[in-house]
């Protein structure tokens, strides 16, 4: 095995885990037995959510759109029975704020992450079905 990992998991106790990066950032992770952490699956989605958001972000940045917040909801459905359960399908609602945003040019920053841009789309696609809508709230 290479020295050069990218990412590591350890074994907090119980059932949490500790996940970091190489900088030392870290994710606590849980079965959902202890509370206290995010279960590995439900961390699927925020990593899809702020992959995806990271796109949309510095897509409307670049196209002059004055964003001020956003928030990427997620939801998913899995098997009830049976193992493993994996995501069969996600859904995506992107809730944006913003002087004068252009829906057009939103729509367009949102399909292009989901088609081109994000690679943990494009990483559970095709076996998970990615739907996806957004709504522009005014304040």
């Amino acid at each position: 095995m290479s020295d050069e990992w990218i990412a590591e998991v350890s074994w907090a106790g119980e059932y949490v885990f500790l996940g970091s990066d190489r900088a030392g950032h870290t994710v606590v992770y849980d079965s959902g037995e202890a509370q206290r952490g995010i279960s590995p699956m439900t961390s699927l989605l925020t990593s899809l959510g702020a992959c995806s958001g990271m796109d949309v972000v510095a897509i409307l940045r670049k196209r002059k759109q004055r964003l001020s917040s956003l928030r990427v909801l997620l939801t998913g459905e899995r098997p009830k029975h049976g193992y493993p359960k994996p995501w069969r399908s996600v859904t995506v609602k992107y809730v944006l704020s913003g002087e004068g945003l252009d829906r057009n040019v939103v729509e367009e920053a949102i399909r292009d992450s989901m088609a081109k841009f994000c690679s943990v789309a494009a990483t559970i696609r095709p076996a998970v079905k990615i739907s996806h809508s957004y709504e522009i709230v005014t304040r």
